[in-house]
């Protein structure tokens, strides 16, 4: 270890203190690890950093805890304490005192818990009893709610008030046990086992306030952690503070962080249940409202597509044709008349001039004027005439007044219009429409002029 330093002689270089310290201080550093040391506390002196003495019967050894890591203590530290310090042994080169720089601290004893619960969880974790498969769901409506923990403590009036002021309908029925000492744990199992026997809860909150890992231990024990998982009632647990654990949270059902929270887990307020509606409703309505647009859309789409082919859109529009014809006729008939009269005033205003001859004039334009009248007549007469052909016409296409007339229309089963016996298979299925109605029929066989006898 100190093969660094040679046998020196009288007339060789010498060190100082200081370099002295380093050294010594490098050599315990690099060749000793990081130690548990058992000891009592004394001498404690508390300011930014903890200092204190850890002493046995033999000899004591100082150590220093730096204040970062003081806050982490989870347990007051008191002269007399027994207790295991983690840490490093150095010099404080300053003055050459021996140390420990201590990083950890736990009461003598608590490395035997620790080993015990590392074990533990390991044991029923190989077995199953974590696994999510058997956690059972927290009812969202109990109609009664139990909880075992101890009548004395503050933390079951916490846990009632909540429920009471969330779900004040609700009955809590409490199931008195230790949550602390030599007897806890069976206490806590016959709670728990008295719970299911009665069958009157619909859910289980196992609670206590928060404590050390010695107040916590009946938490921690193998037979309360069975009781929890054999449990049919579903389990809540909330034991200590938020950064403890114990065995039973990862047995439980579900795992609250605090009491408190486990009853506001268990017990909704009125208004988480308002919002909750609130927004299954605003959902629900847009769903709705969404499913009824892309309905109507469809819809729109089906109604076009059936105007397009609708035979009773295309007459309407084929009349609707003919009558905007009948007025253009009209306007040009009396647009001709109008302006074979202008030729008429035209004529008789040269005439008027003129004449000569004047008896055989009027009678020529007597004569004239009629023809002219009768030709106007003719023509007008003609046009009408065409006119109501072409209606007839019209009306004779469509296939509406065909049927009327005795005619039928023979469609096959894919609504293929049929033109030719050579399409009619035998036994086909046909459909045959009439004036008034239509009607379903089956084609028997072909019938050509060589077997009319036959009928």
């Amino acid at each position: 270890m100190l093969d660094f330093i040679k046998t020196n002689n009288s007339d060789e270089e010498s060190i100082t203190v200081s370099q002295l310290n380093k050294m010594a201080k490098s050599t315990l550093e690099n060749n000793l690890p990081i130690l548990w040391i058992k000891g009592e506390v004394s001498g404690l002196k508390t300011y930014s950093h903890l200092y204190f003495d850890l002493k046995d019967e033999g000899a004591k050894i100082s150590c220093v805890m730096f204040a970062k890591l003081a806050t982490m203590l989870d347990f007051p530290l008191e002269n007399g304490t027994q207790v295991e310090v983690r840490g490093r042994v150095t010099i404080y080169p300053a003055n050459g005192s021996y140390q420990i720089n201590v990083e950890r601290v736990r009461k003598v004893g608590l490395g035997a818990l620790w080993e015990a619960y590392a074990k533990l969880i390991n044991k029923l974790r190989d077995e199953g009893l974590f696994e999510s498969k058997y956690k059972k769901n927290i009812p969202l409506f109990p109609k009664s709610i139990g909880v075992i923990t101890s009548k004395e403590g503050a933390v079951i009036r916490d846990v009632v008030t909540t429920l009471r002021r969330r779900m004040p309908n609700i009955p809590v029925i409490i199931y008195h046990s230790a949550v602390q000492g030599a007897d806890a744990s069976m206490q806590i199992c016959r709670a728990i086992r008295t719970a299911n026997e009665r069958n009157e809860v619909d859910v289980l909150i196992v609670c206590r306030g928060g404590g050390s890992m010695e107040d916590l231990w009946s938490f921690n024990e193998e037979v309360v952690a069975r009781e929890v998982f054999s449990s049919h009632i579903p389990i809540i647990s909330a034991v200590g503070h938020e950064t403890d654990t114990t065995i039973i949270d990862f047995v439980a059902d579900l795992r609250a962080p605090t009491p408190t929270a486990a009853a506001e887990l268990v017990a909704r307020s009125r208004q988480e249940w308002l919002d909750i509606l609130n927004g299954f409703e605003y959902r629900l309505k847009n769903q709705i409202n969404g499913c009824i647009n892309y309905k109507q859309q469809q819809l729109d789409l089906i109604y076009a597509r059936l105007r397009a082919v609708n035979p009773t859109v295309n007459l309407r529009m084929k009349k609707q044709v003919i009558s905007e014809l009948e007025i253009k006729l009209k306007r040009a008939m009396m647009f001709l008349l109008a302006n074979k009269q202008q030729q008429v005033n035209e004529l008789g205003l040269s005439l008027s001039y003129l004449k000569p001859n004047f008896i055989n004039h009027l009678q020529n334009l007597s004569f004239l004027s009629l023809r002219l009248k009768n030709a106007i007549t003719n023509y007008y007469h003609n046009s009408q005439q065409r006119l109501e052909n072409c209606n007839l016409r019209l009306k004779s296409l469509n296939p509406e007044s065909i049927l009327d007339r005795g005619y039928a229309i023979v469609r096959d089963n894919k609504g293929k219009v049929l033109k030719s016996t050579n399409q009619v298979k035998h036994h086909a299925k046909l459909l045959i429409i009439l004036g008034d109605g239509e009607i379903a029929a089956i084609a028997d066989r072909n019938i050509d002029s060589l077997q009319e006898e036959l009928i």
